[in-house]
């Protein structure tokens, strides 16, 4: 697959260079750095996850991502890291940081496997990045008190779904239809959650982000809201047709809230790197 140099691109390269086969080919830069993210790969204490620790640490996964988040302004440190949960997920705690959980990256390991091989990579790659991006965006947006109106997970995802769609049409298709898979190979859960949990159930997060994706992209998603043969579309039609609206409120917000936070000179630097990884899922 490809990966893009895009200062939006976040964690896509560093998914790719998290789940390939193929020696690290990023480049890390010494002049391009976020002196308020800081970084950590805590030692698993449970040896079935030492593996994906080791992978991850050694395709330097934080640092790479560390150096797309250079061009966010904030006004304290976020810590980002991989760390055992002993669940799929970690809440994020206000004035915490943003834990990415080595179970979950496990379980869409296992999770990918279930693919068809030409769908596999897109799974690894689409939800690990959904995954980061969702993390991520919980502390910015306790960092930067953004308003939320409704649940701060929703909001994440949509963020998540916003940030995917700006990778270009083939990785965007990749990302979503990913994580669009995983969510049906898993047997329609997510993280894990319960539906009694203070989060939207699952399935209308699912959907929440599906919507975001037809709505930005409607020609590239349009088989999300299409019906074929006896089959119902995957966005009902109701829905489908708010799709849109959901999408320009989210962008409007993010360059309202956001953007205003972003060094216009760093994104640059970003956005002139070059971040290659390449290899199949395995």
């Amino acid at each position: 697959m490809r990966c893009l140099t895009s200062a939006t691109a976040l964690v896509l390269a560093v998914a790719c260079a998290a789940m390939s086969a193929a020696p690290a080919a990023a480049q890390l830069s010494t002049d391009v750095q976020n002196p308020q993210i800081e970084i950590a790969y805590v030692q698993p204490s449970n040896p079935a996850l030492v593996p994906v620790y080791e992978r991850l640490k050694n395709r330097k996964v934080l640092e790479q991502l560390k150096q797309f988040l250079a061009p966010l302004k904030l006004s304290r440190k976020l810590v980002v890291q991989f760390d055992q949960c002993d669940a799929p997920t970690r809440a994020y705690k206000p004035q915490g940081g943003a834990t990415i959980c080595y179970e979950l990256v496990a379980n869409i390991e296992q999770i990918a496997v279930k693919a068809q091989p030409n769908t596999r990579e897109a799974v690894l790659v689409g939800t690990v990045v959904q995954a980061a991006l969702h993390e991520v965006a919980l502390g910015v947006f306790d960092i930067l008190q953004v308003p939320i109106w409704g649940r701060s997970k929703d909001a994440a995802d949509l963020l998540a779904g916003l940030i995917m769609l700006q990778f270009g049409e083939d990785v965007a298709r990749q990302t979503i239809i990913g994580t669009a898979v995983f969510f049906e190979l898993s047997g329609k859960t997510w993280t894990g959650s319960a539906f009694a949990d203070v989060s939207s159930p699952e399935a209308q997060r699912y959907f929440n982000y599906l919507c975001i994706a037809y709505g930005g992209r409607p020609k590239t998603f349009e088989f999300l809201a299409k019906a074929e043969g006896d089959k119902k579309p995957i966005i009902p039609e109701g829905r489908a047709a708010r799709c849109s609206r959901e999408y320009e409120q989210i962008r409007k917000a993010f360059n309202l809230r956001i953007m205003p936070h972003v060094d216009p000179d760093l994104l640059v630097k970003v956005r002139s790197m070059q971040w290659l990884a390449s290899g199949a899922a395995k």
